[in-house]
């Protein structure tokens, strides 16, 4: 009977376009009607008898209303459980705005960043900086995405190192640069400096993204440049100690060299070096960093060095020991110039102004007998770890050790 069944249903799915769970109902209901068809033609029978056959009669009937009414609501149960799914799927929330004013949110964005972040001025400077590119890159048809900012990558890559100090490069469009390139071959941008314009977008759409300006960062996924690995610097030999000491070089370059040699400073800390930092034959060393917290460090005057510093107060007639200090890019413009004057001496491309400072570090490990954290707090080395230093001495230094350990350096320029 089943087999039968089942061919019948077969027969049925092929004439119509149903489920299989339809095709079985209207069998079920085939049925019914042939039962009511034997009920018309039903024999004349005294009343026990009548009885006994209905009975027998409507229990079929019975069990197959049962089975068309299991059926149909097995049916509406599917349907409303593929209703409750549909319901569970969630629509996207639209965003605030479709179209932005990019400059608008970008000034929104500064503001935001100074309020909350409390970022340096020089901070702010470097997002201006990438912000010009995107506005360089961008048109009124630019959609922000994956593919977009993909090709932002690669297009700095060919870029001029230079790129905005040139109206001819940034007011031509890419592919005329690229042909000005190929008559006057440049350096271009280099990975670093595309890694941080990147970091920077992502961190300008990731704000977007906060104020629902936008539905995601199309800059997630996008993977930084390899950077190249930096040259390893090397001290300077005595012989060229000598050499760059002796030299004719401007007397404010090489009193900064002398001031990085005895002090062990890095070259935006000895443009920090206000006059007034200069007391009781001690330089203070005042930094902040791009939290604006500042950093705080003593460093004794070194006997050979005396002559130079009271030198270098006269020379300069600014606020500053050197120059205007590292205002207006000072250690980055300054840096160049002084590495160029010490090349012209010694022609390596592993010493640099940096070296002098390794020269300190490795007086300081040859020729002195001061304890480590001595030496960590002379080279500017965080002392945050030292949980005796931190806790019981407040971060204070005690300066005669400091006076005793720069007295036994043995320089001689």
């Amino acid at each position: 009977m089943k087999k039968q069944e089942e061919k019948i249903i077969e027969k049925i799915l092929k004439k119509q376009a149903i489920t299989q769970q339809e095709a079985q109902i209207i069998y079920t209901k085939e049925q019914l009607k042939e039962l009511d068809a034997q009920h018309a033609q039903m024999p004349q029978l005294d009343s026990q008898d009548k009885e006994e056959y209905y009975k027998e009669l409507f229990k079929e009937e019975i069990e197959i209303e049962q089975k068309i009414k299991e059926l149909e609501q097995n049916k509406d149960n599917q349907i409303l459980e593929i209703v409750k799914n549909l319901q569970h799927i969630q629509t996207p929330t639209p965003p605030k705005v479709s179209h932005f004013d990019l400059d608008t949110q970008f000034e929104k964005y500064l503001q935001h960043k100074e309020k909350h972040e409390k970022i340096s001025k020089s901070s702010l400077k470097a997002y201006a900086a990438t912000y010009r590119y995107l506005e360089y890159f961008t048109t009124k048809s630019t959609i922000f995405n994956f593919a977009f900012f993909k090709e932002i990558q690669q297009k700095l890559q060919l870029l001029p190192k230079d790129f905005f100090k040139h109206e001819k490069y940034y007011k031509s469009t890419f592919e005329e640069v690229l042909k000005l390139q190929k008559k006057e071959p440049c350096e271009t941008l280099n990975t670093k400096t595309i890694n941080n314009h990147m970091s920077n977008f992502k961190s300008f759409f990731d704000y977007l993204l906060y104020e629902e300006i936008i539905q995601d960062n199309p800059l997630s996924n996008i993977k930084p440049l390899q950077e190249q690995q930096e040259t390893p610097k090397e001290e300077y030999t005595t012989q060229e100690l000598e050499l760059i000491f002796k030299s004719n070089i401007e007397q404010d370059y090489l009193n900064m060299c002398k001031v990085a040699l005895y002090a062990g400073l890095r070259i935006e800390e000895v443009l920090s070096i206000k006059k007034e930092d200069i007391q009781d034959n001690l330089i203070h060393i005042n930094l902040q960093d791009k939290t604006t917290k500042k950093h705080t460090r003593i460093i004794p005057i070194h006997k050979n060095l005396q002559s130079t510093i009271n030198e270098q107060i006269k020379r300069n007639r600014g606020i500053y020991l050197f120059f205007e200090g590292n205002e207006n890019h000072g250690a980055r413009n300054i840096g160049k110039r002084v590495n160029r004057r010490l090349k012209s001496i010694v022609n390596s491309d592993f010493k640099t102004f940096h070296s002098l400072r390794k020269n300190f570090s490795q007086e300081l490990e040859l020729s002195t007998n001061a304890e480590d954290k001595i030496k960590k707090y002379l080279m500017g080395h965080s002392l945050s770890k030292d949980v005796t230093h931190m806790v019981y001495n407040r971060g204070k230094m005690n300066v005669e050790k400091l006076v005793d350990c720069i007295n036994q350096i043995t320089f001689d320029y």
